[in-house]
Order: C-alpha cells, then structure tokens, then sequence
C-alpha cells in the first residue's frame, strides 16, 4: 500500500498530523509506502521563500490584511485580481516582498522577458505583483492579472498532477487545504482516480476545503462537521475523528509519574509553548518568575523558534529549580502532563494535544484565520481562553487561585481530548480502500 501526505508551508502543524498518521499506519502495516510533499516544494525555490516569509510576514505585520484574505474579503481578492485597484498597504507589503527576495527585478519593466528573471516561475510571481501595484499603468491591466492567476493554479495543479502519477499513490491524504483544492481540477478531468482524504488540522472549517471531490473529511469536532454540511458536503463523506496526534498521546502519563520523569517538584506548573511566531516568552517566564503568588515552575518547549534562546539559557542558569528549558520534544506528552496549564500559539495540534491530556490551554500569540476558529472553540467549550501577555499573570493567577475553576476546565479538557485520532483517521482510510479494492487480499485478511 503506498499513501502520499499532501501539506503546505508554513506551519508544521500539517505535517505532524501526517506523521502521526504515518505511524499509526506503519503500526498496522510495516511494509506501507508513504512519500510526503509540501506544495510550496513544486514551486522554484526563490519563489517559495518569498511566498512563505510573505506568509509568516503578514500574519505578524498585517494581521488585518491577513484576516481579510483568510475570510476571502470579497474587496482584497478584487484587488488581487485587478478589477479594482489596490489599496496602499497591499502594494506597500508587494513591493516590499519584492525588495526582500527579487532585489534583480527593481528599476525593470513591469512586464519584463522570462530571460530577465532567475525562473519562469519569479517571472511569473514577480509580473502579477506587478500588474497588482501598477493595474492603471500596464495596458489591460485587469485581464493580465486575472489571466496570471488563472496560469499559476493551471501550473500548481498540472504539477501536483504529474508528482501523483509519478508516484502512483493508493491514497491522498491532504491535511492542508491549498493542496486538497489542487487535486480538484485533475480529479473532474479523470486525470487523478485514487481516493482524495482531507484531514482538517484546525477547530474550523475554511471554505476553501470544501470540495466535492474529496472523498472523505476527517474532522476535528462535530461543529467543524456541522459546518461542512452547511456547504453542501454529504454526512456520509464526513467523520469526526480529531485532529491526529502520535501514538505517545495514547498512553499518556500521570502528572506524578510525568513529574518524576522530569524530576520536577509539585507545584503549580506552567508549560509555555513558542510555535513559529514569537510570543514574548522571555517577558512571559521573567512575569511569573516575579510573580510570588504561586511561586510558578515554569517549562518552556522553545520549539522552532529560536531568537531568544540565549536569554531564556541564562534564566534557566539563573533559577535552576524554578524554570526547565528544553529544546524541540520528540514526545511533549511528558511536558504537558506535567504541567497544569499550557499557554501559547493556538495551533490546531497543539491545542489538541493539551486537550489529549487534559490540561487548559491560554492562547497569548494567535495568528488569526484558523487559529481564530481555535481560540473561539476552547472559549466556547471552556477549556481556555486567550489573554494579553501582559495580563498573563492575572489570569494564570485567577486560575490556580480557583481550585473548582481549574479542577473543571481539565475535566472539559478531557472529555474533548481525542487521543486516539490517528487510529480513527486510519481505520476510515482502510474503509475506503477497502470499498475501493485498493487493499492487498493479504492485508484486507488483517483488518
């Protein structure tokens, strides 16, 4: 059997889900074949930096910006198509990408020659941003710059095509939604026959998932199923498995046992997680270092994101028994069963993993878009909440001051935790295979 996992960069979250996945099927089946690719790997890798720094750039520069193109602002995507021109801080943030990864491009045509760029791909990237910030000076500004755009999704998608024919996958297990939207084309066309599964890595549903070619959704909660529905995508083509987690979060620890594995004290414990995004955490662990009210062990797992790891180095050197520094986890179950509250980036994965082991989590960094959908679930569901760094011990304060409070968000924790979800996701991946013939004789005994 041989599954390729279809992600997107930025965000690593989307390729642990598969991970997880991966092992979860390798557990069931040693001599599965699975292959992974980052669509962003199927450009030029000029591009690709460009378009990913421009990601990570916006989210934390353009937040506004950002949330109107995730919600699909009807206004900014007229912009981006040229029927209306653009406005000052879209083409400032343009150019201002253009000057970071395409210094070659300034003071050219707008319209230059291919021969002029690094690649046919920069060519094309770098002539629609500028048809975006120069639409009144370029004849037919409006029909050139829908027609790049319809040019870049045909060459993404004719390549995604070729790589899957390529490699001649049994199964598609998309758990990004730019990759998943990709296969649509091929599939209507007949050109792409094996099995589409999208795997929704978040705690809400973005319209762009929503395809009629995919065969099968494995959803996060059932308010994310809900929401398929309400877009017109059959119940029998949607399952509520959660968002996959490694086979570690099926056997977690207790605090106690946790505690003594790290050889950690008994005391109110906050781990703090960085993801990709800084969230202030050397003023985040200097806080409640001060902070003499619950006199904190505090663990930070510094993740990808290593700006500030010399000063974080120092105040573990500073204060060896209250503040843990450890480096990127092959298994973090142990850091957050420890704990009792985790604080951070409200990524889909990690969210579900503190929920996995019952523990509150307080979202101080939010991307916004999906991360969005996360904060607003564990509010709704009670199991966090999202605060301002600098109110962070207030609130953590609020918490371990409340015994019941604390005590029932870790019971809420539980009850949503779904740590058996890459098993779930599996399990509909063989159902599926199954009703397709694309299981081995031997292997459908095994089932």
């Amino acid at each position: 059997m041989k599954c390729l996992f279809l992600t997107s960069s930025p965000g690593y979250g989307h390729t642990r889900a598969a991970e997880a996945i991966d092992l979860m099927l390798r557990r069931r089946y040693p001599t599965v074949e699975t292959e992974y690719l980052d669509i962003t790997h199927l450009m030029d890798s000029q591009v690709s930096d460009a378009i990913q720094d421009g990601y990570l750039r916006m989210t934390s520069e353009q937040p506004e910006l950002y949330q109107k193109l995730y919600d699909m602002d009807k206004n900014i995507y007229s912009q981006l198509a040229g029927k209306i021109p653009a406005d000052k801080n879209l083409i400032d943030f343009l150019e201002e990408q253009q000057r970071r990864y395409f210094p070659e491009v300034l003071g050219k045509s707008l319209i230059p020659l291919p021969a002029l760029y690094k690649s046919f791909d920069s060519t094309l990237l770098n002539t629609l941003i500028n048809c975006i910030c120069n639409r009144d000076k370029i004849p037919a500004g409006r029909l050139l710059t829908q027609g790049l755009l319809k040019q870049i999704y045909n060459i993404l998608a004719t390549r995604l095509k070729n790589f899957v024919n390529q490699y001649q996958p049994d199964v598609l297990i998309a758990t990004q939604m730019y990759p998943n939207a990709l296969l649509s084309r091929s599939i209507q066309k007949g050109l792409i026959k094996q099995p589409v599964i999208g795997v929704l890595t978040d705690y809400g549903v973005h319209g762009v998932w929503v395809r009629h070619t995919t065969d099968l959704y494995c959803v996060s909660h059932k308010e994310a199923a809900k929401v398929l529905r309400e877009h017109g995508i059959a119940a029998e083509r949607i399952k509520v498995t959660g968002i996959p987690l490694v086979p570690a979060f099926s056997d977690i620890p207790t605090q106690s046992k946790a505690r003594g594995h790290l050889a950690l004290e008994a005391c109110p414990t906050v781990l703090i997680t960085g993801g990709q995004c800084s969230i202030g955490v050397v003023a985040a662990v200097k806080a409640l270092l001060n902070d003499s009210r619950h006199h904190y062990q505090i663990l930070v797992a510094a993740g990808a994101d290593a700006t500030h790891v010399g000063a974080l180095q120092e105040l573990a050197e500073r204060y060896p028994h209250r503040f843990r520094l450890y480096g990127w986890c092959k298994d973090i179950s142990y850091l957050i069963c420890a704990a009792d509250i985790v604080v951070g980036k409200p990524g889909g994965l990690t969210l579900s993993e503190s929920l996995a082991c019952g523990r509150p989590f307080i979202a101080t960094c939010s991307l916004g878009g999906q991360e969005a959908h996360n904060v607003s679930f564990l509010k709704k569901k009670q199991v966090g909440l999202q605060t301002e760094l600098d109110q962070l011990p207030q609130v953590l304060d609020k918490l371990f001051s409340n015994t019941k409070l604390l005590r029932n968000m870790k019971r809420n924790a539980f009850q949503l935790g779904r740590p058996d979800a890459a098993m779930a996701v599996v399990a509909e991946l063989e159902t599926i295979l199954r009703q397709n013939d694309n299981i081995h004789p031997a292997q459908a005994r095994a089932l």
